[in-house]
Protein backbone atom coordinates (compact mmCIF):
# COMPACT_ATOMS: atom_id res chain seq x y z
CA UNK A 1 0.00 0.00 0.00
CA UNK A 2 1.53 3.08 -1.01
CA UNK A 3 0.94 6.55 1.06
CA UNK A 4 -0.95 9.28 -0.61
CA UNK A 5 1.00 11.86 0.90
CA UNK A 6 4.63 10.71 -0.84
CA UNK A 7 3.51 10.23 -4.11
CA UNK A 8 4.96 12.27 -6.89
CA UNK A 9 2.54 14.15 -8.54
CA UNK A 10 3.00 15.09 -12.30
CA UNK A 11 1.40 17.74 -14.07
CA UNK A 12 0.12 17.25 -17.55
CA UNK A 13 2.41 19.06 -20.25
CA UNK A 14 1.67 20.04 -23.95
CA UNK A 15 4.51 19.68 -26.33
CA UNK A 16 4.40 22.52 -29.10
CA UNK A 17 7.06 21.79 -31.71
CA UNK A 18 8.73 24.49 -33.87
CA UNK A 19 5.90 27.18 -32.44
CA UNK A 20 7.22 29.76 -31.36
CA UNK A 21 9.43 32.60 -34.12
CA UNK A 22 12.13 34.62 -32.34
CA UNK A 23 14.65 36.64 -33.67
CA UNK A 24 18.38 35.91 -32.46
CA UNK A 25 21.05 38.42 -33.81
CA UNK A 26 19.94 38.51 -37.49
CA UNK A 27 18.49 34.98 -37.75
CA UNK A 28 14.73 33.82 -37.30
CA UNK A 29 14.34 30.89 -35.96
CA UNK A 30 11.72 28.64 -34.57
CA UNK A 31 11.81 26.93 -31.18
CA UNK A 32 9.52 24.41 -29.59
CA UNK A 33 7.85 25.43 -26.41
CA UNK A 34 6.38 23.00 -23.53
CA UNK A 35 2.85 24.20 -21.57
CA UNK A 36 3.21 23.18 -18.00
CA UNK A 37 1.12 24.53 -15.22
CA UNK A 38 -0.77 26.69 -17.11
CA UNK A 39 2.76 28.48 -18.28
CA UNK A 40 4.09 28.41 -21.53
CA UNK A 41 8.08 27.81 -21.61
CA UNK A 42 9.95 28.19 -24.56
CA UNK A 43 12.81 25.91 -24.85
CA UNK A 44 15.96 27.57 -25.45
CA UNK A 45 18.30 24.64 -25.32
CA UNK A 46 17.63 20.68 -24.92
CA UNK A 47 20.08 18.26 -24.10
CA UNK A 48 19.81 14.74 -25.77
CA UNK A 49 20.83 11.29 -25.34
CA UNK A 50 21.46 9.38 -28.72
CA UNK A 51 22.04 6.04 -26.68
CA UNK A 52 18.60 5.85 -25.10
CA UNK A 53 16.76 8.30 -28.11
CA UNK A 54 15.71 10.82 -25.75
CA UNK A 55 16.06 14.28 -24.87
CA UNK A 56 15.12 16.71 -21.84
CA UNK A 57 14.89 20.73 -21.93
CA UNK A 58 17.81 22.32 -20.48
CA UNK A 59 16.83 25.93 -20.50
CA UNK A 60 13.46 27.45 -20.82
CA UNK A 61 11.94 30.79 -21.50
CA UNK A 62 8.84 31.72 -19.49
CA UNK A 63 6.72 33.36 -22.58
CA UNK A 64 5.36 35.62 -19.89
CA UNK A 65 8.95 37.08 -19.21
CA UNK A 66 9.34 38.21 -22.37
CA UNK A 67 7.16 40.85 -25.37
CA UNK A 68 5.47 38.26 -27.49
CA UNK A 69 2.21 38.47 -29.60
CA UNK A 70 -0.05 35.28 -29.55
CA UNK A 71 -0.74 34.56 -33.45
CA UNK A 72 -3.94 32.85 -32.98
CA UNK A 73 -5.23 28.97 -32.09
CA UNK A 74 -5.77 27.86 -36.05
CA UNK A 75 -3.86 24.11 -35.33
CA UNK A 76 -2.79 24.73 -39.27
CA UNK A 77 -0.95 27.69 -38.50
CA UNK A 78 2.72 27.74 -38.82
CA UNK A 79 3.48 29.80 -35.14
CA UNK A 80 1.61 30.11 -31.98
CA UNK A 81 3.55 32.27 -30.82
CA UNK A 82 5.97 35.02 -31.74
CA UNK A 83 8.99 36.92 -29.27
CA UNK A 84 8.24 40.61 -29.90
CA UNK A 85 12.04 41.68 -29.30
CA UNK A 86 15.67 39.94 -30.18
CA UNK A 87 16.88 37.50 -27.71
CA UNK A 88 21.27 37.30 -27.43
CA UNK A 89 22.82 34.70 -29.15
CA UNK A 90 24.36 33.72 -25.96
CA UNK A 91 21.14 32.35 -24.38
CA UNK A 92 21.27 29.66 -26.63
CA UNK A 93 25.14 28.76 -27.02
CA UNK A 94 25.89 28.09 -23.43
CA UNK A 95 27.45 31.26 -22.83
CA UNK A 96 25.43 33.40 -20.97
CA UNK A 97 26.25 33.73 -17.28
CA UNK A 98 23.49 33.22 -14.85
CA UNK A 99 23.04 36.49 -13.80
CA UNK A 100 22.27 37.14 -17.47
CA UNK A 101 19.90 34.48 -17.89
CA UNK A 102 17.94 35.68 -14.91
CA UNK A 103 17.67 38.95 -16.26
CA UNK A 104 15.68 37.19 -19.09
CA UNK A 105 13.97 34.84 -16.64
CA UNK A 106 15.46 32.22 -17.83
CA UNK A 107 15.32 28.94 -15.75
CA UNK A 108 16.43 25.19 -15.96
CA UNK A 109 14.03 23.06 -17.77
CA UNK A 110 11.23 20.92 -16.24
CA UNK A 111 12.13 17.26 -15.36
CA UNK A 112 10.46 16.23 -18.64
CA UNK A 113 12.08 13.53 -21.21
CA UNK A 114 11.06 13.19 -24.63
CA UNK A 115 11.85 11.46 -27.99
CA UNK A 116 14.47 12.78 -29.97
CA UNK A 117 12.61 13.03 -32.63
CA UNK A 118 8.79 13.49 -32.06
CA UNK A 119 6.25 11.56 -34.80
Amino acid sequence: MTDPQSELKLSAFKFHEQAVRASVGSKQLTLDALELGGEILVVLTWLGNSEKGMRKPEYVLPLSAVAHQELGNDPDAKYKWAIATPLPQSLFDGTASRPFRRQFGVKSGPALTLPLEIK
